[in-house]
């Protein structure tokens, strides 16, 4: 019977304020709408699904998307949401939006859908269970009020570095021509196959992550610099207003326990200081102990953890 009411729609940024009137505060807007289609390039499939009453009350969402993508995807993996206006749960919606994304997954060549879900959301956890996905990872957000942060505390700490020789820059101060942008995705590279649950994801192409991030403020891009040599980074992002997400911060193993970790994401604070951002988020796997500990020290807030679960199809 719930068929015969609702309506599935391909939703974009732009037909979104067309076709929704009416939306829980629970399920995507139509900025959460732009910020995913900004999270590809050319070559990523994405499609947006929006079930809707008569009236124009969106009461239940899904997503697909694969190729490039943030989070990286191994081949034939989709990476794919599902939520549902709770005042609709049970009554069909998830599943309806779970056999358009399937069906969608096999035109593709789709062999497996990653999704997440909060690990505090036992009627989710309960509904991926039955549907057959399972449990592959177990990440943490954690966010920081920089409006209360004492950016000065940390004084110290940088005339140290500063005094060994290592310099703070970003990657604004750079000439950005091809070749800077090849360096800094071949050290994040490098860096990021120590962050755990990465080191079996396949490498993305130095061109797309520069045409993912081409509109991205490069002086959120932090480098420390050893005698010429980039030694640690932490990039922070433009989120929306009032927020910057920390994204990736690493540190070259040659230049681990001298606290630059620390240092970095500082520099990152100090960023969304002076873009008047109200707080920072960012994410760490439970196996991340050594940044979940600096993140700590430096007033983060650990929120509800968020499971990474799979399906093979």
């Amino acid at each position: 019977m719930v068929y015969l009411t609702l309506k599935l729609h391909h939703l974009t940024s732009k037909n979104f304020a067309d076709l929704v009137r009416e939306s829980s505060e629970h399920l995507p807007d139509a900025d959460t709408i732009k910020m995913l289609e900004g999270k590809g390039t050319e070559e990523t499939v994405l499609y947006i699904l929006g079930i809707l009453t008569p009236e124009g009350r969106m009461v239940g969402f899904g997503m697909y998307a694969s190729g490039p993508w943030d989070p990286i995807l191994k081949p034939g993996y989709a990476d794919v949401t599902i939520k549902v206006d709770q005042d609709w749960y049970h009554q069909g919606v998830g599943n309806w939006l779970l056999d358009e994304i399937e069906t969608l997954a096999r035109e593709r060549h789709s062999k497996a859908l990653q999704t997440m879900v909060r690990d505090n959301n036992d009627v989710e956890l309960d509904w991926v269970n039955q549907k057959g996905f399972e449990i592959t990872n177990h990440s943490f957000e954690s966010r920081l009020n920089v409006k209360m942060f004492d950016i000065h505390s940390y004084d110290a700490l940088f005339k140290n570095l500063e005094a060994s020789g290592i310099k703070f820059t970003s990657l604004a101060e750079y000439t950005q021509d091809p070749d800077i942008e090849h360096q800094f995705w071949d050290f994040w590279w490098k860096l990021v196959q120590d962050v755990p649950g990465m080191s079996d994801k396949p490498r993305p192409d130095n061109e797309k992550m520069m045409n993912m991030t081409r509109d991205v403020d490069k002086e959120g891009f932090i480098l420390a610099v050893d005698d010429g040599t980039w030694v640690a980074m932490s990039m922070a992002i433009d989120e929306s207003e009032g927020v910057v997400y920390n994204s990736m911060t690493g540190v070259d193993r040659r230049y681990r326990g001298k606290g630059l970790a620390q240092a970095v994401k500082v520099k990152a604070i100090e960023y969304a200081l002076k873009n008047d951002a109200e707080y920072m988020r960012t994410h760490n796997d439970s196996e991340n102990e050594a940044m979940l500990s600096v993140n700590e020290k430096l007033g983060y807030e650990r929120r509800p953890g968020i499971f990474g679960l799979t399906k093979l199809i």
